[in-house]
């Protein structure tokens, strides 16, 4: 019996100690701003700002997405700025 459960605790620690870590995960955070004719093209704009940033850092585009923005009305024109949120 002794041996039996020595065999057990062994097997047991021998899976414990072969288990992955857990991973870790990297964000990034990316604030631009943009102008343009239509609050569309402003954050079109904006985003774009913001992308250019990501990629200069090592970031995909597949690896990030726009998670927030704001939009102002000025005379003749329309400014923007976009978070833009980065994972892998």
């Amino acid at each position: 019996m002794k041996k039996f459960l020595a065999a057990a605790a062994l097997a047991v620690a021998a899976v414990t100690m072969s288990a992955q870590p857990a991973l870790a995960v990297e964000t990034g955070d990316f604030y631009a701003s943009g102008i343009g004719p239509g609050p569309s093209d402003a954050i079109t704009s904006a985003e774009k700002v913001a992308r250019l940033y990501a990629r200069n850092t090592g970031w995909l585009d597949s690896q990030c997405y726009v998670r927030g923005s704001d939009v102002r009305s000025h005379f003749y024109y329309y400014s923007a700025t976009v978070w833009l949120y980065c994972q892998r």
